[in-house]
């Protein structure tokens, strides 16, 4: 079954929180029974230590350990002061009638019957010792002979913590502490509260997360829906898709910087595509206009032969090649325009001096540039530039952007043509007098089939639209740059930077 995103994302919240939960729940738990065994164990010590201490200090009155073997009193009274009770008072005489000369009955003892133990302590686990306590029931004294004297006996494999009782240096007693059993009464039942508290928080925290995690889900998925929504609209053809941006005219952001930027993005595409549309009716609208007006002059040419008005005369048949000639030129620069936005425009790379070879391109505009009333100024560069270019396709360029001048440069007007290089870089810049054009359509130079403003041009003299494109496909192809700005001659400038050898150029670009 798939899910959507805003399950997934719930899903994977709330399983990374649970395993957080269960693992700091978990060292947490551990932690705290290890913990408050620790404690127990060093209170116990402690005691044990102040057992010893007060033993050592009535051992120095008998160090034979005698007033404490059998003497339950004497018991009482160590635990009483290690547990800082007062005393207990003497018990007074008994009431009832009195006997003769005072004398107490006497106390019903049952006989001693062969093996029966000495008074003391119930023999074996399970009874209760004298000395008691928090630590009484795991006491065990002894004396240096390892008799018992006081205490409750524990089992042999219980494990203890045994102290000596010394005094003046030399050990008459040892002191046992079995170790304590789990956690009971107020002991236990903090523990137990504890261990609640821990557990109802990582409930808590489970249960708060995952509606957290819903809503975090559901407030990253909602844009993302909308994107998908659209994106089907968009499937469909349709151009005036929208989605709202998230934080615009003071709505609440999705909470992902990513997801704000891609439904911008998405918005941008959508402008884009709705551009691309536009311009490629316009594009194709175009085109069957370019191509039309010569096949009509082609097709008047021929019905007013066929009808006999004309005759297929040198001259008739001279102006149908320049027809033919125009269509063909037409259709290769179009398919040179489409093979450039394939990224494959055919370059053949080879060496040679851009020097020379631009200075000779250009000089042969000179005599057509003067018939039409225009001075042309080259200036080269000084001494050779050596450069790895596909030649023809520099020449190719030139003279779209000479044919571009000498079209719309008015009479008596100016051409200037110059090139330098600088770091590797040959800058070549084509410059005309008046007409300019205007800011707003100089970005657009470039497009295909574009004509700027009619003031920009002769008359009798109109171009397909398509050179300046040629021209940008042709620096592109040589990894370089071409921008149109206004010239201090009161035209149009062109730069065109070009790499001396791009191929090199690409090599360092893939390496990098």
């Amino acid at each position: 079954m798939r899910l959507r995103i805003a399950h997934q994302l719930s899903l994977m919240l709330a399983a990374a929180v649970v395993l957080a939960v269960l693992a700091v729940g978990g060292v947490s738990l551990w932690t705290l029974r290890n913990g408050f065994t620790d404690y127990l164990r060093l209170r116990d010590e402690e005691q044990l230590t102040r057992l010893v201490a007060l033993l050592e200090q009535r051992a120095a009155a008998d160090p034979s350990m005698a007033w404490l073997r059998g003497n339950r009193e004497a018991q009482r009274a160590v635990l009483d002061e290690l547990q800082g009770r007062p005393p207990r008072p003497e018990p007074g005489p008994r009431e009832g009638p009195p006997e003769e000369n005072g004398a107490r009955p006497p106390e019903h003892r049952p006989p001693r019957g062969p093996g029966r133990p000495p008074p003391g302590p119930p023999p074996g686990p399970g009874g209760r010792g004298d000395i008691g306590g928090d630590i009484g029931d795991r006491i065990v004294v002894r004396d240096a002979q390892g008799a018992w004297l006081a205490g409750r006996r524990q089992p042999p494999d219980q494990p203890r913590t045994a102290r000596e009782v010394k005094v003046n240096g030399v050990a008459v007693a040892f002191v046992e502490l079995s170790a304590g059993p789990a956690p009971e009464g107020l002991d236990a039942r903090f523990l137990q509260r504890q261990s609640s508290s821990l557990l109802l928080t990582a409930l808590a925290t489970i249960i708060v997360t995952a509606l957290a995690g819903w809503w975090i889900a559901g407030r990253w998925s909602r844009p993302l829906r909308q994107l998908q929504l659209a994106t089907h609209r968009i499937a469909r053809g349709e151009s005036g898709v929208r989605i709202p941006v998230p934080g615009a005219q003071g709505g609440s952001r999705s909470g992902a910087v990513e997801i704000d930027d891609l439904v911008a993005d998405v918005n941008a595409m959508v402008v884009a595509l709705a551009t691309l549309e536009d311009s490629r009716r316009q594009w194709i609208a175009q085109i069957s206009h370019e191509l039309r007006t010569p096949l009509a002059v082609l097709r008047g040419e021929m019905e007013s032969i066929e009808d006999g008005a004309r005759q297929p005369t040198p001259a008739v048949m001279t102006s149908l090649r320049e027809e033919v000639a125009q269509l063909t030129r037409l259709v290769d620069d179009l398919h040179t325009l489409a093979v450039a936005d394939l990224g494959q425009m055919p370059c053949h790379f080879t060496g040679g001096d851009a020097n020379a070879a631009l200075e000779r391109m250009a000089r042969r505009f000179e005599t057509r540039a003067g018939q039409m009333g225009l001075s042309l100024a080259i200036e080269p560069a000084s001494g050779a530039i050596p450069a790895q270019w596909d030649f023809g396709r520099i020449e190719q360029l030139l003279s779209n952007l000479l044919e571009n001048s000498l079209r719309y440069t008015h009479a008596p007007g100016r051409i200037r043509v110059r090139w330098r290089t600088q770091a590797g870089v040959l800058q070549l810049l084509v410059e005309d007098s008046a007409p300019g054009v205007p800011m707003a359509q100089l970005d657009k130079l470039f497009d295909p089939l574009f004509r700027g403003d009619a003031a920009r041009s002769r008359t009798g003299q109109h171009g397909s639209g398509l050179g300046l494109s040629i021209v940008r496909a042709i620096v592109r192809a040589h990894r370089g740059q071409v921008l149109a700005s206004a010239c201090a001659l009161g035209g149009l400038a062109i730069q065109v930077e070009l790499p001396l050898q791009p191929q090199q150029l690409e090599r360092r670009k893939r390496s990098a």
